[in-house]
């Protein structure tokens, strides 16, 4: 397809953590006939991966602009071409639709680089989820997909934990979408999952004005869910939600065992509260003693309730 001579399109950005709920809020999105919320695209991840520059060494950091900076090619004779190339893809992807919205979950973990490509040519919806249920969901995803997303992957193979790690990740990328918020205020509108799924009126309505898309909020949402969403990489059991359903509270309970939510709550605690969640306390860890005598007594349970030894 060529976009020779078409009207220039309006762009933003979705950023979350994985399973923080940006696949309900894009399927929202893409119902209005102005916006084109596609599946995952992994335009925006794959640009950063281009420009990924190592710098921890002495010298100019080592990367492609580093390399075409000594050819004549200033930084933007880069960014601009590609930004071109992933605008212009989605461009055409949104047809008649003036707005485009990019929803890819790894662009969170390319966010430093991403900003400098994309900071002052688009805005961003930020979403955030209570992150144990994000550690939680994310785990029953890792299961079914039989392997963790690359970028997950390679934040949290030094921790020999799977919620741990999890959680490292989590705050790691929740402190810089805080800092990059505070960066960048007037491009940025934030949501919470839990405030979509229990306000998804006022807060689609939110989204909507900061978007600069006038809408009737409830036929959306209507029209969200009359059709299957566009098929593509995602949350492939999207595609057979009828509704938006009310956020389980504490759903994570029974999810994470209490050792791991001792070591957890703490990496996430700061960034939890920022973000308006209330801070559960740390199960209090058993001693070396009384874990060997719940064992022992679990055991004894378990033997006497299969009726005990057979003669």
């Amino acid at each position: 397809m060529s976009t020779e001579g078409a009207k220039k399109k309006r762009g933003a950005l979705l950023l979350g953590f994985p399973r923080s709920g940006t696949t309900l809020l894009s399927r929202l999105l893409d119902a209005h006939p102005d916006v084109s919320a596609p599946p995952e695209t992994y335009l925006m991840s794959s640009a950063a991966r281009f420009l990924h520059e190592q710098k921890n060494v002495e010298g100019p950091s080592i990367g492609v602009l580093s390399g075409l900076n000594f050819l004549g090619f200033e930084a933007d004779d880069v960014m601009e071409p590609l930004r071109q190339l992933v605008f212009g893809f989605h461009e055409q992807i949104a047809k008649d639709a003036s707005l485009w919205i990019e929803k890819t979950a790894t662009d969170v973990f390319h966010l430093e680089t991403l900003e400098d490509l994309l900071a002052g040519h688009v805005k961003f919806v930020v979403m955030a989820r209570n992150p144990l249920d994000v550690i939680a969901s994310n785990l029953g995803l890792s299961n079914v997909m039989g392997a963790q997303l690359d970028d997950i992957f390679n934040m949290t193979k030094a921790v020999n934990s799977p919620h741990e790690g999890l959680a490292v990740a989590w705050a790691d990328r929740a402190r810089a979408l805080r800092a990059f918020c505070e960066r960048h205020t007037d491009a940025v509108c934030r949501v919470r999952y839990e405030d979509l799924t229990a306000h998804p009126t006022d807060t689609l309505a939110t989204v909507f004005d900061f978007l600069g898309v006038e809408t009737g909020v409830d036929t959306v949402i209507e029209t969200a869910f009359e059709e299957p969403p566009r098929f593509g990489l995602g949350d492939f059991n999207f595609a057979t939600t009828t509704g938006i359903l009310p956020a389980r509270k504490n759903a994570w309970r029974g999810k994470i065992p209490p050792a791991a939510l001792s070591r957890v709550i703490p990496i996430v605690s700061e960034e939890m509260a920022e973000l308006g969640y209330d801070v559960p306390k740390v199960p209090p860890i058993p001693t070396r003693e009384d874990a060997v005598r719940q064992l022992k007594m679990a055991a004894a349970l378990k033997h006497n309730s299969r009726g005990g030894p057979k003669e």
